[in-house]
C-alpha cells in the first residue's frame, strides 16, 4: 500500500526532531539563500512570525528549474515543528507532489501553495531563521534558510504589499 507523499515529510521531521533547525538571529552568508543543487534552486524563502500561542506557522519560497526535465517536490522537513506539509489553496494538504516545470518555476505564496509547519516546538519570532529541507525527485535534497519576518509584514521583494 502506498502512502500519500506528504507523510514522507512528516516522517523526516519526526526523525530530525529538534536537531537545531531553528536558529535565533544567526547571520547567514549571502550564499545560504538561494541554494543551488544542479540546476534546480530554491530562493526567497521566508516564514511568518507566529502570534502568541500559535501551534502552526506558514513558509513560502520559490523553486526555479532551469533543466529540460520537470521535477517534483516529494518531501519537506524542518525542525521548527513536528510536521511539515505542503498545502494548496483553502488550507488543504496536497494529494499529489507539486511539479516544477522544465525551464519554469513554482512559487509558494499567500492564497496558493504554501508550507504548513505544524505542532511548533516554540514561537517563531522575527529575526530568527528556520532551516527547511526541500526534497526533489530528480534534484535531491536542497537545504534552505528561511528568514522569519514579522506577521503582516510585506514578503521580501514584494515592493511593500503585506500578506
Amino acid at each position: 500500500m502506498s502512502r500519500p507523499w506528504p507523510l514522507f515529510g512528516a516522517g523526516v521531521v519526526a526523525a530530525a526532531g529538534t536537531a537545531g533547525l531553528i536558529v535565533a538571529a544567526v547571520p547567514t552568508s549571502p550564499a545560504a539563500t538561494p541554494h543551488r543543487a544542479g540546476r534546480v534552486s530554491v530562493s526567497d524563502a521566508y516564514v511568518r512570525a507566529t502570534l502568541k500561542g500559535a501551534k502552526e506557522a506558514v513558509a513560502y519560497f520559490t523553486v526555479d528549474n532551469t533543466t529540460s526535465r520537470p521535477d517534483r517536490i516529494v518531501g519537506v522537513a524542518t525542525g521548527a515543528g513536528l510536521t511539515a506539509m505542503l498545502h494548496g489553496p483553502g488550507m488543504r494538504p496536497l494529494r499529489q507532489a507539486p511539479v516544477v516545470p522544465a525551464h519554469g518555476a513554482l512559487s509558494l505564496h499567500t492564497g496558493g501553495t504554501h508550507l504548513m509547519i505544524g505542532r511548533l516546538f516554540g514561537p517563531l519570532e522575527a529575526g530568527q531563521v528556520v532551516n527547511i529541507e526541500v526534497d526533489f525527485a530528480r534534484a535531491g535534497a536542497i537545504d534552505v534558510v528561511a528568514k522569519v519576518i514579522p506577521y503582516g509584514a510585506p514578503p521580501p521583494g514584494s515592493g511593500g504589499s503585506g500578506s
